[in-house]
């Protein structure tokens, strides 16, 4: 059964009302720094120094501060990628092998986590914790918010989370998170489930 946002005695006086508070917070949210230093860390690795990548027998040994990747690198895809998993395109004018400076990765970051960040505000109708919200932008960050072509729900992503909390499920939350695409990023999605149940911003791996 759900968790009831609120609880009251009825009576049948129409204009009696009762007023209900919660430590949660109500919109608009925005991503917090440990949600940001959270989600690049889970990107790369490690917070701050040099994320060894091996790609086709070769070690690329990439400068990374706080856990943002300074490098464009092949991602293992051949597509070129800098800063916490931007995705290079021509407008940016960017190389593989460039070095970017930090304000530059975090310019990109605020960029892109945009869609995310508005599909939650515009989906969740219930108040969050900051660290709620933070693992939710860091599991749709990764899917994307739309619906995928082997998606077994209607609709998108966003709404299908969103569904849960709308309906005050919160403590469903952990396991939905656990196994949401979770195929390749079982471990990614381990750190998002514990930082939404239990508020630890621990995303080393």
């Amino acid at each position: 059964m759900p968790d009831a946002l609120g609880s009251a005695v009825t009576n049948t006086n129409p204009n009696s009302c009762v007023n209900l508070q919660t430590d949660r917070l109500c919109k608009p949210w925005t991503l917090s720094q440990q949600g940001i230093t959270f989600m690049a860390v889970l990107e790369s690795g490690i917070l701050n120094g040099t994320y060894h990548q091996v790609l086709h027998h070769h070690t690329n040994n990439l400068p990374v501060s706080q856990g943002f990747i300074l490098q464009v690198y092949d991602d293992g895809h051949g597509i070129p990628t800098t800063g916490l998993g931007h995705r290079v395109w021509p407008a940016d004018n960017l190389h593989m092998g460039q070095t970017i400076t930090l304000e530059r990765a975090k310019e990109l970051f605020r960029h892109d986590r945009e869609p995310a960040e508005g599909a939650i505000n515009n989906s969740v109708n219930v108040p969050l914790y900051q660290y709620e919200y933070d693992a939710l932008v860091s599991v749709l960050f990764n899917t994307g918010t739309g619906r995928g072509p082997h998606d077994p729900w209607p609709g998108t992503r966003a709404q299908y989370l969103a569904d849960f909390l709308n309906h005050g499920e919160y403590e469903r939350m952990r396991d939905v998170i656990r196994g949401f695409i979770a195929n390749i990023v079982s471990g990614r999605r381990q750190r998002e489930a514990r930082l939404f149940d239990t508020g630890v911003y621990d995303a080393t791996h």
